[in-house]
Order: C-alpha cells, then sequence, then structure tokens
C-alpha cells in the first residue's frame, strides 16, 4: 500500500515552494557558486576576460559541465531576448529546481518501503520540506548538482523491492552515470561513490557484472568530462584527476583556512537549526548503532570522518548528504522508538515535534523570501533600477583585498559602471568621488558627517524581519546588513 494522492499533493505544493524560492533566492550563498560557474560561462560567452577569472581557471580543477550548461542556458534566453542578470540566473535555478524535483521523487518512491507505514507521510514531507532542502535544490552549484545526482544513483540500490527481483543492467548503469556526474560536479563525492561500491559488494551482494556496469557508466562520464574539459579549456585537461592531485599535492600559492576536526558536528546543530540539527546527529548515531549495514551509514560515516580530519572547512562541503537527512531522520526516529519502552514517549514526543515544526516553518520562511548569500543581488536589482549614467561608480567601505565578499561581480553591475573599495582609515576627507556607495549604517553616518555630501539610502541586503531572524540563526554573530546609497551634494 502506498499513499498516492498524499504524495501527488505534496509534490504539487513542492513545486510552487520551490518556483518561489528559486524566484527569490538569487545570488549565490558561496563564492564558488558564481566565480567558478557563472564567471566561468561569461569568459566562454565572451563577456568576461579570462584574466578576471579566479586562479581555479589556470590549475584547471574546475569541471566544465556545469559552466557549459550555463553558457547554452545562456544562449537559449538571448535568443528569445533575454539579456539581463537576474532572469539568467533564474533559469539556472529554475532547471536545478526541475532536476532535484525529479530526484527527491524518484528517490522517495524507491525509499518508502524502507519505512514504517505510520511514517510515510512524515517521510514525504520531510523529503520535499525540510527547511533548507528547496534552498539547496535551487542552488546551480557543484554541491547541489553533486547532491542531486547522488539520489539519481541511489535509488536503484536502496529500493527494497530490488532485493526480490534481478537488479536490471540498465538501472546499474545509469546508477554509475549518475555517480560519475555527481563526481564531476564535486570530486570529494567519489568518497561517497566508492563506499556505495563496497556496501553494494559485500552487504547488497551484488553480482560482479553488475559492479561492471556501475563502474563502466561512471568510466563513460569521466571521458565525456574529458572532452568537455579540453574543448572549455582549450587544451588537454581532465579537472577531475587536477583536482584530485592538487588536494594530495597541495598549492603552496594558495593557502585555505585552518579549522579544528571538531568544528563539523558544532556547525551541523547550528547551522541546520539547533533542534534539527541535534536530531541529526543523534539519528546517524542511532543508525551506526543499530543499523551498521545500513548504505546511509556506509555513505555518510567515511565522508563525515575524512572531511573532519581535512584542514579546511567549509559547511558546504556537506551540502551533497543534504537530501539524504530526511531518510536518516525517519529511520533514526524507528530506532530511537523501539528504545523506550511502551508509550512513555509519546507527551514528549508531542512536545519534541512541536518544536521541531516551529523550527523548520521558521527556517522555510526566510530560504523562501530572501536572497542567497548576503542579499547582494538585491542591492544590484535596486542600481539596475535606478538606471545610473554611463561612467557612474560605486564604492564599497572594506578592506580592497576582501571587497569580493561585499561587491557586485561584473555579471550584476549596470553597464559602463565602474568600482572601487577603502577603508574608513583609507579615506582623508572631501567629497568621497563616487555616485554609489555601499557601506554598513555606522561608517554611512560618519563619511556622511565628514564629507558634507547626503546618502540616499537605496536599498539593503536584509529586511528588519529577516535581520533579525539572522541574528537569531547565527547566535548574533552576523554582522550588520549593507546598504546601497546614491550620494548627492
Amino acid at each position: 500500500m502506498r499513499p498516492p494522492r498524499f504524495q501527488r499533493v505534496v509534490f504539487l505544493a513542492a513545486v510552487v515552494v520551490h518556483l518561489f524560492t528559486a524566484w527569490y533566492s538569487t545570488g549565490y550563498q558561496s563564492a564558488d557558486e558564481h566565480f567558478q560557474i557563472i564567471a566561468f560561462a561569461q569568459t566562454k560567452l565572451g563577456e568576461l576576460p579570462v584574466e578576471h577569472l579566479p586562479w581555479e581557471y589556470d590549475a584547471g580543477i574546475r569541471s566544465s559541465l556545469q559552466p557549459w550548461i550555463a553558457v547554452q542556458v545562456f544562449r537559449a534566453a538571448e535568443l528569445v531576448g533575454i539579456k539581463d542578470p537576474f532572469t539568467r540566473t533564474f533559469l539556472l535555478r529554475l532547471l536545478t529546481a526541475a532536476l532535484a524535483m525529479i530526484a527527491v521523487r524518484g528517490f522517495v518512491r524507491a525509499t518508502l518501503d524502507q519505512v514504517s507505514v505510520d511514517l510515510w507521510k512524515p517521510y514525504i514531507l520531510l523529503s520535499y520540506f525540510l527547511w533548507f532542502s528547496p534552498f539547496l535544490h535551487v542552488r546551480f552549484s557543484s554541491e547541489s548538482w553533486a547532491g542531486i545526482f547522488l539520489l539519481f544513483g541511489f535509488a536503484p540500490l536502496i529500493q527494497r523491492t530490488v532485493e526480490l527481483e534481478p537488479r536490471r543492467p540498465v538501472k546499474m548503469l545509469w546508477t554509475g552515470i549518475a555517480f560519475g556526474i555527481a563526481i564531476l560536479c564535486r570530486p570529494p563525492v567519489g568518497l561517497i561513490v566508492i563506499s556505495a561500491l563496497f556496501w553494494l559488494a559485500f552487504v547488497g551482494k551484488l553480482r560482479w557484472n553488475g559492479i561492471v556496469l556501475v563502474l563502466g557508466g561512471s568510466a563513460a562520464v569521466a571521458i565525456a568530462g574529458y572532452a568537455l574539459d579540453s574543448a572549455f579549456y582549450d587544451r588537454s585537461v581532465f579537472s577531475l584527476w587536477e583536482y584530485v592531485h592538487m588536494g594530495f599535492a597541495g598549492d603552496p600559492d594558495h593557502r585555505f583556512d585552518e579549522l579544528p576536526w571538531y568544528y563539523y558536528s558544532p556547525w551541523v546543530v547550528k547551522y541546520a537549526i539547533p533542534p534539527i540539527g541535534a536530531c541529526l546527529l543523534l539519528a546517524l548515531t542511532l543508525l551506526i548503532w543499530k543499523r551498521p549495514k545500513h548504505l546511509l551509514v556506509w555513505c555518510f560515516v567515511p565522508f563525515f570522518v575524512a572531511h573532519t580530519f581535512i584542514p579546511h572547512k567549509e559547511l558546504r562541503f556537506l551540502f551533497p548528504l543534504a537530501d539524504l537527512t530526511p531518510l536518516l531522520l525517519v529511520l533514526g526516529f524507528v530506532e530511537l522508538r523501539t528504545l523506550v519502552p511502551g508509550n512513555s514517549w509519546r507527551t514528549a514526543g508531542r512536545l519534541v515535534l512541536v518544536i521541531l515544526t516551529f523550527a523548520n516553518l521558521l527556517g522555510l520562511s526566510v530560504i523562501l523570501t530572501s536572497p542567497a548569500g548576503i542579499g547582494r543581488t538585491v542591492l544590484a536589482k535596486t542600481l539596475h533600477a535606478v538606471q545610473p549614467a554611463a561612467g557612474s561608480r560605486i564604492s564599497y567601505v572594506i578592506e580592497p583585498m576582501l571587497s569580493w565578499r561585499i561587491s557586485l561581480p561584473a555579471f550584476y553591475l549596470p553597464a559602463h559602471m565602474t568600482d572601487s573599495a577603502f577603508t574608513m582609515e583609507q579615506y582623508a576627507g572631501g567629497n568621497l568621488n563616487t555616485e554609489y556607495l555601499v557601506a554598513r549604517t555606522p561608517d554611512a553616518e560618519l563619511l556622511q558627517s565628514r564629507s558634507g555630501q547626503h546618502l540616499e539610502a537605496l536599498a539593503r541586503t536584509e529586511t528588519v524581519w529577516t535581520e533579525q531572524l539572522m541574528r537569531w540563526y547565527t547566535w548574533n554573530e552576523g554582522p550588520e546588513p549593507w546598504t546601497l546609497f546614491r550620494v548627492t551634494k
């Protein structure tokens, strides 16, 4: 028995939610999402000089798959007269959301038999509406695409009905292709794929010819990736090999921040919203203890442990696992329920459910209506609306070497506009010599008093409401939002 009507209703609601998120979640969450995909595509389209690209381009460590897709989407958009950056990137988010919806739907259908009947509906709801899922489902980033194609690959492997019938060769070949694409998008997920292959061999009891088909599908994708990379970089390049080589050999010219080994667990609790983050770690612990042979354990643990001991840490490195967390939460709850005798857990369980639901709705309300990252595209949209005169300048009050943290990439700037950055210490007084200024409110007030010029606030990176929520979300660590000012005499 399955709840087809409920699934259809939830899926349609999820489509609406993802459309809203794709529209409002403008910009990019991490610098790589823009500078190593959109900027790469711009170069191929002749919109951006190669010398403006980050060092990863010369190193050849970035797969060209997503930049090539962006190139084709932008070309198709131009054919119908779409040239503004906001609609172009919306199309990329829409494409990502469509792939994510198909992948999640297939994965839920494949794994529903693993879940207790009384938990089917919560599992389906979590799969589409766990608060960070719609946000990640619209990101045209390497982490999100890797996670989406991992789902495509996992669906045939984890399906219980497969144990009752021979695994079809086509399914195994598709699994290999999906895994290969995931690795191209984000090479470190290769560790998840290797773990899945070991699970297939020793737990799933897949015959050797099935393993060969999976490996063959991935190898075919790798060959295609080499061809795409060589065409994109205009030289013989295999980005996957270059990435792995640099990962082991290191790059003395580029040093990354290093953090202690234990950082990921507190980060998961904090940034997944504490009640939900704590449940994620508890569910993984219970599954490791009670069901150590489950595919999720084999995939989560090696990937998490390996990243724990890699000195450079970013929360986005764990994003490829995000779409597996609804199943993890439900299976963890099943194991927790077996440990608590009788009905003694029900009262406390209802209270916990209310807290988790409230936290999840709060997170959803923010990601549904907020731009990604620090919200700089809100400033860009306002700039385009006011139509700056040719030759206008926009300046950022920040250390010039760190200006990338807030500055608008050329992709989002109105045509014929220049930019610069300076610190308060570098400002010697007098006219600001800029038509537009991006600064935090205290700096802007000080500059206005010193220069004698009027600073008219045009837009902020966050609304008052989302600012308060973000302060709560970051435990009051988040800096004050940036504001775009028009400078007048």
